[in-house]
């Protein structure tokens, strides 16, 4: 699970396409060593954020990641997630999330820089130079809220994003 808290210091427009920023942190509220830190409006509808936090400042969310043996796998679904196809495709130390038409998005992860634990929940590490891996990633809103509209923090336990299927 990861906490995105709105952080408009993070907005930014690259062409003619916006990108809302946010902070990622665990639910314990330490920082996701990782460097996102603004969503597209196709990144804020599958976490769940922008217009649907509803007037909150942020969101608990569960985040699964399914890779697959293809492009034309069958979709996964799971009850209460919205589920959407990528593509990771790596060069060098760096993977770049694609969208299913080949389009590259904002959404890089690299080795020696991101937390471990990310990088091996997205699979960046297994990924061989010039090698791309086909995923669901699956997203659901926690929904443990306070009255005032925050977030309840996990305390109980490590926080860390769901294991890929097969990952210990």
């Amino acid at each position: 699970m990861v906490l995105f808290r709105r952080d408009p210091s993070k907005d930014r427009t690259k062409g003619n396409i916006f990108f809302e920023g946010y902070e990622v942190l665990w639910p314990d509220g330490r920082n996701v060593m990782v460097g996102l830190d603004a969503f597209c409006k196709h990144g804020q509808r599958l976490l769940g954020l922008g217009r649907a936090l509803a007037g909150c400042s942020e969101r608990l969310i569960e985040l699964i990641c399914f890779p697959l043996p293809s492009r034309d796998h069958d979709l996964t679904r799971i009850p209460g997630h919205r589920v959407r196809r990528f593509c990771l495709r790596r060069s060098g130390a760096v993977g770049r999330i694609h969208f299913l038409d080949g389009t590259p998005t904002e959404t890089v992860f690299q080795l020696g820089r991101d937390e471990p634990r990310v990088l091996d929940w997205i699979g960046l590490p297994n990924l061989v130079e010039g090698g791309e891996q086909w995923m669901d990633l699956a997203a659901r809103l926690v929904e443990n809220p306070k009255s005032d509209g925050s977030v309840v923090y996990v305390t109980d336990g490590s926080p860390n994003f769901s294991p890929m299927p097969g990952k210990a």
